[in-house]
């Protein structure tokens, strides 16, 4: 009798990326980069506060979004939502809050581009200060 093993339990999709591919969503380029912070042992807190904060661009840009299709211009639009701006209950958030939740989707993009996950990292030039 044979005995069949797995390896992993680990998707499919959490593997490590490969070269861009026109198919590649938002949703997983954030579970790969995700994936990629636990693998380099980033901390259980790390990872569940980036996941939140990916969870919510993925809710506002869309998780089916072909990661290809996200321009600067829709990631600039993003950074100045009130999802990122506002609480819930329209109060402003702290500017370390939203500085958090652009940095987090601006890492995730910059290391999709880094591993070819995507061509380019659609970041917008932040604003001068005056």
């Amino acid at each position: 009798m044979t005995k069949t093993t797995t390896t992993s339990s680990k998707p499919a999709t959490a593997k490590s990326p490969s070269k861009a591919k026109a198919t590649t969503t938002l949703g997983d380029l954030c579970r790969q980069y995700i994936h990629h912070l636990d693998e380099d042992g980033k901390s259980a807190g790390t990872v569940s506060s980036y996941t939140a904060e990916l969870k919510l661009a993925c809710k506002h840009l869309g998780a089916e979004t072909v990661a290809t299709a996200i321009t600067v211009e829709t990631v600039a639009i993003y950074f100045a939502s009130d999802p990122v701006t506002k609480l819930r209950t329209g109060k402003p958030k702290a500017k370390p809050s939203v500085d958090k939740t652009r940095r987090v989707l601006r890492l995730a993009l910059l290391w999709a581009a880094e591993t070819k996950l995507i061509p380019a990292a659609p970041i917008p030039v932040p604003a001068a200060k005056a």
